[in-house]
């Protein structure tokens, strides 16, 4: 993957992580949608220091994050103690369907799905099963 196809990625990722339009974020930053199509493509190569630096604080994110080829989107949760006992039961669900185990050679997890969760993967694997 080239550079212009890292950088295309990551503005739409971090956009779409906004829940902003690309004519919104083009009208922030002071381009035109057509222009910033064409970045969300990689069809320009022609990207501005300025723009990169508008795009970045409308997206909330440092400049080194549009080239990183595997970006990562950090979320904040502000906790009250009204919605903590909610999160608390989101968090016990979630790791009721999910058996986490780590690679001894790797260290990194491995998820495996429990029996029958529901998910699209477990799904599909009992039609194949039939």
């Amino acid at each position: 993957m080239t550079d212009l196809e890292i950088l295309a990625k990551n503005v739409k990722r971090f956009r779409l992580y906004r829940g902003m339009t690309q004519i919104e974020l083009a009208s922030k930053v002071g381009l035109s949608s057509e222009y910033f199509s064409k970045i969300e493509v990689a069809k320009t190569g022609n990207i501005g220091f300025k723009y990169l630096t508008a795009i970045c604080r409308e997206l909330d994110i440092q400049i080194s994050e549009l080239f990183m080829e595997t970006a990562e989107v950090n979320i904040k949760f502000v906790v009250s103690n009204e919605n903590l006992q909610s999160m608390e039961n989101l968090i016990e669900k979630i790791t009721e369907r999910i058996d986490i185990r780590f690679k001894v050679d790797t260290k990194k997890p491995i998820f495996y799905h429990t029996e029958d969760c529901g998910c699209a993967y477990c799904k599909l694997k009992k039609r194949r099963e039939k």
